[in-house]
């Protein structure tokens, strides 16, 4: 056994043992099969939402990472062979295992062709549907050391919020979130019993929240501008309606950004029992997507999620207790 043997024990058989290792499944690209480079690319997936005065707030949903894809050759007498078994990967349309060095991710072979040059040359082109990232870990796993401080800084805004929005229907609504959430010690170790007396008033919040804001949005367009009077409406009311709009103006912004809040707070708490495995989650109007952005990392594994509780529909309306299958 030489040297080389003991320090560099995974480089690719029979090739340079410097050479940079590239495998899907059980195939190994050996020397002129490997590219010059291969493009590793994500997006996170966001929402916008664009408020009054040019404020933004941006929903994260999820990396979504871009289809892999190369170019090589297969050189050799056993060129034929080798292209036959990769053809064989992309038939079977079986998830398996991409490494890139000190990537690994779990893929599909979603497309393979050949062009026939020679006997023994080759040119191939491969490109990988991206299922899931294997080398990454859990977001559970690290939301369950800082679940609570994050809640309890969105209850300390909602408050703030709720006080420059003052709408005693808002306070109120906004007071049972803080009330929920202080009467339980972990949230990251909460069952989802306990959850579900958080969510309530989340969810009761939020209904509020939209409630006034609809009511808000259509003062404003409904208010008369002071640029005249018209008939019968008296200098005192118009003054009253301008003050009315300021007081919204302020208000709407308030309203979208607690709308926001309300949002991660229940995130934050439907992550409890996902950071502590826990099997099922009680959550309200939501998607699937969104549900598996929180539990694998990746929005694109809802179908999960979906087969376990026998849904079409990625949409959840209304509270509903979702089942989220463990491991990734």
């Amino acid at each position: 056994m030489s040297f080389l043997d003991n320090v560099l024990p995974s480089f690719t058989a029979g090739g340079d043992p410097f050479a940079t290792r590239v495998a899907v499944g059980s195939f190994e690209f050996q020397g002129l099969e490997v590219p010059e480079s291969i493009a590793i690319g994500a997006k996170q997936q966001t929402v916008v939402h664009k408020l009054t005065g040019g404020k933004r707030i941006v929903d994260v949903l999820g990396v979504d990472y871009d289809s892999i894809s190369w170019k090589g050759w297969m050189l050799g007498p056993t060129a034929g062979e080798r292209v036959k078994s990769l053809e064989a990967l992309r038939d079977a349309g079986e998830a398996v295992v991409f490494v890139l060095e000190d990537y690994h991710f779990k893929v599909v072979i979603s497309h393979f062709a050949v062009e026939f040059a020679h006997r023994y040359r080759r040119q191939y082109t491969i490109e990988l549907e991206v299922i899931d990232r294997a080398d990454a870990k859990p977001a559970g796993n690290a939301l369950a050391g800082s679940l609570d401080a994050l809640i309890n800084s969105d209850v300390g805004s909602a408050l703030g919020l709720a006080n420059v929005i003052n709408v005693q229907a808002v306070t109120d609504a906004v007071t049972s979130v803080q009330s929920a959430v202080s009467s339980v010690q972990s949230i990251a170790n909460a069952t989802a019993a306990t959850v579900q007396t958080v969510i309530r008033p989340i969810v009761a919040a939020g209904q509020v929240v939209n409630a006034v804001i609809g009511q808000v949005g259509g003062a404003i367009q409904d208010i008369t501008t002071l640029g005249g009077l018209i008939p019968g409406n008296p200098v005192s009311k118009a003054a009253n309606n301008h003050i009315r709009q300021v007081q919204a103006y302020t208000q709407l912004p308030a309203l979208y950004e607690l709308q926001s809040v309300l949002g991660r707070i229940e995130k934050h708490v439907l992550a409890g029992p996902l950071a502590s495995g826990t099997a099922s989650v009680v959550t309200s109007n939501t998607n699937l997507q969104s549900l598996a952005a929180q539990a694998y990392g990746d929005q694109s594994q809802w179908t999960r999620i979906a087969a376990a509780n026998g849904m079409t529909d990625p949409n959840v309306a209304g509270v509903q207790t979702v089942v989220i299958p463990k491991g990734t």
